[in-house]
């Protein structure tokens, strides 16, 4: 089964979309994101570091949507100073439903954040975890 994950780019967007929506500052520019998943079915971490031009209108949470076929639920938003956190559930193939939890802190113009996702397949717990930091590196070329 192939599982739809976040990746470190579509990430980076859907946290500023959300950023934007719950009034956590996120600076729009060229953004260096580096994360690290830890996956169930995969015996060593996998990092990853993406550039990625985040502009205005990409923050606005009405403009994004990670998977138009399967559109994922936020749930239980919730902003503490410069910290946001929320609950999600995203359908994946055969039916099934990966639940997770996510949180991320942002001064404007750097971010560390952590998430979860799991579901059950054959009566197996599944799923991954993911650290991310990131800053932004100036203007979008």
């Amino acid at each position: 089964m192939r599982f739809k994950v976040f990746l470190p780019g579509l990430a980076m967007v859907f946290l500023a979309g959300f950023a934007h929506a719950a009034g956590v500052s996120i600076q729009p520019g060229q953004w260096e994101m580096t994360s690290t998943m830890t996956m169930t079915m995969m015996p060593q971490p996998q990092t990853n570091t993406v550039n990625e031009c985040i502009e205005e209108d990409e923050i606005n949470p009405e403009s994004f949507n990670m998977d138009q076929d399967n559109p994922c639920d936020i749930t239980d938003m919730m902003v503490e100073g410069n910290t946001a956190r929320w609950s999600i559930n995203c359908a994946i193939e055969g039916g099934q439903v990966m639940e997770g939890q996510w949180e991320f802190t942002s001064n404007g113009d750097s971010i560390t954040g952590s998430g979860a996702m799991s579901t059950e397949l054959s009566g197996q717990k599944v799923g991954f975890d993911m650290t991310w930091e990131g800053k932004r590196v100036g203007d979008c070329e």
